[in-house]
């Protein structure tokens, strides 16, 4: 078989090389998006297929999506390659046959592992986007792919977050070593620019004893993982020699933009490297990788605080911190302890603590942590509580335990927006840095949620082989946020009662327009509710491309439609709306006489949840006028109203009421425009 070198990709060399050598059981392909790795599994089982005449296997974890994605990537490849004349695509059963021998290509989906089997036929499996699969199904792929010399598994994925199971079962618990990129087919060396990816590396040789004749033997390196990027896709950057290939300007560019303004995302999809993908609602949105972590190593001239979260799944969470007052106020997360089963008890997770604090040579702690750790235990025959049970097993192990866990937990919104506000540098003198090496507790930082009230969102998982249900985030959070306003309290305390939980300054500032800007409106709405908690409350906005400006605001103490009518006749705006119980339509009826363009719409029943759900835009779409803030009185203390909303009671909801309604009309009239 002669194959045309300017067809393939760098990963494709390899894989034709690893894919007839007997020896390799599994080969991984990780890393960025567009960089060859499903488009190169496809080129090279097709041709292995008329090589070999062996049948193959190809799985994602959800069948519906195999006819769009991996298939459709089979169809093209056997076009890039001038060979679509030598297979038969059977769409309907999604399968493609080796019209020179035979053999098959055959596509399905796994929603079970257990439907993994009659696989005695198949020469080779490929796991695409590997990472959707769950462990147990790799696990049973690689026990019943047997009965045949040179079987092998190849998986492909995105590698997103580091405590996933490929990372913690398949990467770490190997030994790797590098391979040299440059390979030979067919007796010809190929150049190294025509074969280099990110890196290529191959796990170590195993010794075990043969199980029949009780020889010791050495079972050779079987296992390959390659890493690639767009870097590596001649279909991407063109080919070194510029004659083939495609340099794809557009796709380079989005790149380009991820790296300077979404850098997670840029890790994962552009570098391939081990990280989070953010969603934009995270309860630490504030938390950025890239400049609140570093090397922060243990120093035995500083106290030790260690802050726990008795939760047993997944884990019990303990988190280890020092305060440095030297410059200003540096707190730093020196390590981490997730005690998984079965070490998921107070006793024992406490045994793993005492280990890790005499590997450091503490022999004395400050502990913090849940106020609930201090119930009585029902488990325990003296009804001691977790915290006794942790404090009591360290000091049996000759560490002496300072008590600093509270008697009630800290306001979950409050000491999310305290610790942002640090990170956001809004708080002078506090600066928050977490060990690079808590991987554990990065990913909890970066991934856990925020609800509609500004809490932790604990949403929750099912373990597939146990059945039992856990929160999979947000404990190592609660844990951070014990700890912080612990070690700062005095700060905390001053944040709170100056913030009252406000919903919409989360960074610190309202966001005011500057009049020296040139601008243009193209619209402009009045939006006003006439019983806004027993108030008059207006807000008055015009729309300058994006943004909308805020000229007006009213908050006033009437309930007389006479004087709600002149002021609205009085701004006389092109658009007014008025949201408003079925007592107030013929008041809107009888305004039409005076202002053409007005209509009514119903109360909603729940204005705290609107409040929720607009409240990022208020911080991205809005902008304040500073002159009539400092000038104007009513624009003052609706403003003042706005900021001292407190979600919990529904204290002084009255503007953010009517704000939260100009909200949802604006937005719903954006869309409709669209």
């Amino acid at each position: 078989m002669l194959i045309n070198y300017k067809k393939l990709n760098p990963v494709g060399f390899h894989l034709l090389k690893l894919l007839s050598d007997p020896t390799i059981r599994q080969i991984i392909l990780f890393g960025g998006s567009s960089s060859g790795k499903s488009f190169s599994v496809a080129q090279c089982f097709l041709l292995m297929l008329i090589a070999e005449g062996a049948n193959m296997l190809v799985m994602r974890k959800v069948g519906a999506t195999i006819k769009d994605t991996i298939y459709a990537s089979f169809k093209a490849a056997a076009a890039s390659l001038g060979i679509t004349e030598l297979f038969q695509f059977k769409d309907g059963v999604r399968t493609i046959k080796c019209l020179l021998n035979g053999a098959e290509i055959i596509f399905k989906g796994l929603d079970d592992s257990e439907k993994i089997k009659g696989l005695e036929s198949i020469k080779r499996v490929f796991m695409e986007e590997l990472n959707e699969f769950e462990e147990q199904d790799y696990k049973q792929m690689k026990l019943r792919l047997r009965g045949m010399s040179g079987q092998q598994i190849i998986g492909a994925f995105n590698p997103i977050k580091e405590t996933h199971w490929i990372k913690k079962r398949v990467f770490d618990i190997e030994q790797w070593h590098d391979v040299p990129m440059e390979i030979e087919l067919n007796g010809a060396k190929l150049p190294l620019e025509l074969t280099q990816v990110k890196s290529i590396r191959m796990n170590a040789p195993k010794t075990f004893m043969h199980k029949r004749t009780g020889e010791i033997t050495e079972h050779p390196s079987d296992m390959v993982a390659i890493q690639t990027t767009y870097l590596n896709n001649f279909w991407v950057i063109g080919s070194p020699d510029g004659t083939y290939g495609y340099y794809d300007e557009q796709c380079i560019a989005t790149f380009e933009h991820d790296r300077i303004h979404d850098p997670d995302y840029y890790n994962v999809y552009a570098l391939g490297e081990w990280g989070v993908i953010r969603s934009g609602s995270e309860f630490f949105g504030s938390f950025n990788r890239g400049q609140h972590t570093a090397e922060c190593r243990f120093n035995p001239d500083l106290a030790l605080h260690i802050s726990v979260d008795n939760n047993v799944l997944p884990y019990i969470s303990y988190t280890f911190w020092q305060i440095d007052y030297s410059n200003d106020i540096t707190i730093r997360q020196v390590d981490e302890i997730t005690a998984e089963s079965p070490n998921n008890t107070a006793r024992k997770s406490a045994l793993l603590v005492a280990r890790k604090l005499k590997e450091l040579g503490v022999n004395r702690i400050y502990l913090h942590g849940d106020a609930s750790t201090r119930n009585a235990s029902t488990i325990d025959d003296q009804k001691r509580s977790f915290l006794d049970l942790v404090i009591s097993t360290l000091q049996s192990e000759g560490i002496e335990v300072i008590d600093c866990v509270g008697h009630k937990n800290p306001s979950v919104p409050m000491s999310g927006e305290f610790i942002n506000a640090i990170f956001e540098r809004i708080v002078p003198g506090i600066t928050i840095l977490i060990g690079e090496h808590c991987s554990a507790s990065v990913e909890d930082y970066m991934s856990v949620q925020k609800d509609e009230n500004g809490a932790i969102l604990k949403t929750k998982v099912k373990n597939k082989i146990t059945m039992q249900t856990y929160e999979q985030y947000g404990h190592l959070s609660d844990t951070f946020r014990y700890v912080i306003t612990d070690l700062v309290r005095e700060q905390f305390l001053s944040f709170s009662n100056r913030r009252k939980r406000n919903l919409y300054a989360r960074d610190g500032v309202i966001h005011f327009f500057n009049p020296d800007t040139e601008y243009k409106y193209s619209r402009e709405i009045v939006y006003a509710m006439p019983n806004a908690n027993g108030k008059f409350a207006l807000v008055q906005g015009r729309l300058c491309g994006e943004k909308w400006h805020i000229v007006n605001l009213m908050l006033r103490e009437t309930s007389s439609t006479d004087e709600i009518a002149e002021i609205l006749v009085r701004i006389k705006s092109p658009q007014t709306i008025i949201e408003c119980a079925p007592a107030y339509f013929r008041f809107v009826r009888e305004l039409r006489k005076e202002i053409p363009n007005v209509r009514a719409m119903n109360e909603v029943a729940d204005v705290s949840r609107r409040i929720a759900a607009t409240s990022d835009f208020v911080k991205n779409h809005l902008l304040f006028s500073e002159r009539l803030l400092q000038e104007d009185s009513e624009y003052s203390l609706f403003m003042t109203n706005l900021l001292d909303y407190n979600r919990a009671t529904g204290e002084s909801i009255e503007a953010s009421a009517v704000l939260s309604g100009f909200i949802q009309f604006v937005v719903k009239f954006q869309f409709s425009e669209r």
